[in-house]
C-alpha cells in the first residue's frame, strides 16, 4: 500500500500491480487502484482504446509517475475485483459476494467489454439461489443479463417461475432490475408460470387415472389426494417446485411391485420401463426447457414486443 503525500494527506492506493502504470481513482470515495494498463487492454476493447496511443491517457503512461484515470460513476469495490481477476490475482476475490455485488461487477463487465475476460470466474456468482430474497434473485437475473450468460439467464427465469410464487411485477420496485431487465419480461414470466401450472395440473390428472394393477392403484390414490390439495385456488398460493416435490416422491417410491403390462392380466405382470421423455422426471424436463425465458428473446423486446 502506498502512502506518498497527496495535497498534505497521505495518499493509500491499493497496489494490484505495484509495478503498474495506471491509477484508477473510482467512485464518489476516490479509491485509487494501482493497476498495469496492459492487463486492461488485453482483458477489454474499451480500455485497449483508452490506453491507446490516440488517447492522451495512453500516452503519457509511466510506472514511474502512473496515469491517474477518475472512474466517479463507477462502484469501487466491483472495480477492485475486475481488476484482481484481470491481473490473475484470484486469491484476493472473495469467496463470497452478495447478489448486489455481482450485479455491481457486472454492470462494470457490461460497460467495459470484460464479459470474456470474467466468464469463468462468473459461473459460479451467476448460480440462482432457489431461497433468496425478491431483490436478490432480480439481481442475480439482471446480472446474468448483463453477463450475456443464456444458460445462466434461463436457469434463472425457470427458478423465478419454480419458486416465486408472488407477483413478478414487485421487481419493477428495483432501481437496478427494472432498469436492465424490460419490463416486458415480468409478464412474460407470469404468463410462462400460469401454463407451467396449467401443465402440472394435467400430470395430477393423468398420475390419477393410470394403471389399475396393485401398485398402479396405490400411485393413483396418492395422485388423488395431491389432486384434491392442489386444484384449483390452492395451486395459485403454492410454489411450483413444493408441488413438484411431493410428485416425485410419489413416482419414485417403492410399492413392491416393478412395471406391469395390463395386457397379462392372466399372471403375476411387470410394468414395462417407460422412456426418459414419458417419465415424470422427463416431463418436467421437457416443461422447464418450453418454459424457460431465452436472452436473445429478452434482448429482441424492445423491437418487438413479445
Amino acid at each position: 500500500m502506498d502512502t506518498t503525500k497527496r495535497n498534505g494527506e497521505p495518499d493509500r492506493v491499493a497496489d494490484i500491480s505495484p509495478d503498474g502504470d495506471v491509477i484508477l481513482i473510482v467512485g464518489a470515495e476516490n479509491v485509487r487502484l494501482r493497476v498495469h494498463s496492459q492487463c486492461l487492454r488485453s482483458a477489454s476493447k474499451t480500455f485497449s482504446v483508452m490506453f491507446g496511443s490516440h488517447w492522451s491517457e495512453g500516452q503519457r503512461l509511466s510506472k514511474g509517475s502512473p496515469t491517474e484515470v477518475p472512474l466517479p460513476e463507477d462502484d469501487a469495490d466491483a472495480m477492485r475485483t475486475i481488476c484482481y481477476i484481470v491481473h490473475h490475482r484470484n486469491d484476493l476475490v472473495s469467496q463470497h459476494l452478495t447478489a448486489k455485488e455481482v450485479l455491481q461487477i457486472a454492470i462494470g463487465v457490461d460497460k467495459y467489454d470484460l464479459k470474456i475476460a470474467l466468464k469463468y470466474a462468473s459461473v459460479e456468482w451467476l448460480k440462482p439461489q432457489v431461497n433468496a430474497e425478491r431483490e436478490e434473485m432480480g439481481h442475480l437475473l439482471a446480472a446474468a443479463f448483463l453477463f450475456d450468460n443464456t444458460d445462466a439467464f434461463m436457469a434463472h427465469t425457470i427458478t423465478l417461475i419454480l419458486h416465486y410464487n408472488g407477483s413478478y411485477l414487485d421487481f419493477l420496485d428495483d432501481e437496478f432490475t427494472s432498469q436492465i431487465i424490460p419490463s416486458r419480461v415480468f409478464s412474460l414470466l407470469e404468463e410462462r408460470r400460469t401454463r407451467f401450472r396449467a401443465e402440472l395440473c394435467d400430470l395430477l390428472i393423468r398420475g390419477k387415472d393410470g394403471c389399475k394393477c396393485g401398485w398402479g392403484k396405490t400411485r393413483s390414490e396418492k395422485y388423488g389426494l395431491l389432486l384434491a390439495e392442489y386444484m384449483p385456488i390452492k395451486m395459485l398460493d403454492t410454489s411450483m417446485a413444493d408441488i413438484i416435490t411431493k410428485m416425485e416422491q410419489v413416482s419414485t417410491e417403492d410399492m413392491g411391485k416393478t412395471y406391469c403390462t395390463e395386457r397379462s392380466s392372466y399372471r403375476s405382470y411387470y410394468h414395462e420401463p417407460l422412456p426418459y421423455r414419458k417419465t415424470l422426471l422427463g416431463m418436467l424436463d421437457a416443461m422447464k426447457k418450453r418454459t424457460s425465458i431465452c436472452i436473445d428473446c429478452v434482448r429482441s423486446i424492445g423491437a418487438t414486443e413479445l
